[in-house]
């Protein structure tokens, strides 16, 4: 039991650290600064649904889709950990990811995927389901993917609250510190994923 939960611990911080709700603040607070609380509402429960359903898709069928490909584990370590780092050094820059749309339609696109939900997160499932597809490890990435998205959904929630007595300039520095985080992941995936292709194919 001890080790279901130290695994589910691990999972929801590695998936939330790559979703990175702080980092998605900025531009879902100047989406939504003219809207009512009630628009608010609606547009995050919509990221909450959009959410769970994508996280459900990718860790039920993230497998099949690598076999589909015939990608193999190092190569998607490799690539994961190359599109997680441009997606960090992006968040790091402090230029804005998204053109302002003027309809709650951005509660899907762009604000559930890609940015909360996109590659990076599309490639921390399958690595994760990868390593031990056994069908408890599943269910326990799929909870911690859950709840990562519950998080986010709390984060949105709450941000003009929070906007209130948090500066924004606050906001951003704790995107960029979770960007930081991202590379060290993003590192550490391509690393292995060099040392096992090199082991795989060279050895």
């Amino acid at each position: 039991m001890g080790g279901i939960v130290e695994n589910l611990l691990l999972y929801y911080i590695q998936i939330l650290a790559i979703m990175n709700p702080f980092a998605v603040l900025p531009t879902f607070i100047s989406l939504t600064r003219r809207a009512t609380d009630e628009k608010i509402r609606v547009v995050v429960n919509k990221v909450l649904w959009a959410g769970l359903i994508l996280v459900t898709i990718f860790t039920l069928i993230g497998n099949y889709i690598l076999v589909a490909f015939n990608i193999s584990i190092p190569a998607l370590r490799i690539g994961g950990g190359i599109i997680l780092v441009a997606i960090s050094l992006d968040m790091l820059s402090g230029f804005p990811r998204t053109k302002k749309v003027r309809s709650d339609e951005f509660a899907v696109v762009p604000i559930t995927t890609p940015l909360l939900i996109g590659p990076g997160t599309l490639t921390t499932i399958l690595l994760l389901t990868s390593r031990n597809p056994s069908i408890s490890n599943t269910l326990v990435i799929l909870l911690a993917g859950y709840l990562a998205v519950l998080t986010s959904y709390f984060v949105l929630k709450y941000a003009k609250t929070a906007t209130r007595y948090i500066p924004f300039s606050t906001i951003r520095v704790i995107g960029r510190i979770m960007s930081l985080i991202i590379i060290s992941i993003a590192v550490e995936m391509m690393i292995h994923g060099v040392v096992a292709y090199y082991n795989q194919y060279f050895k």
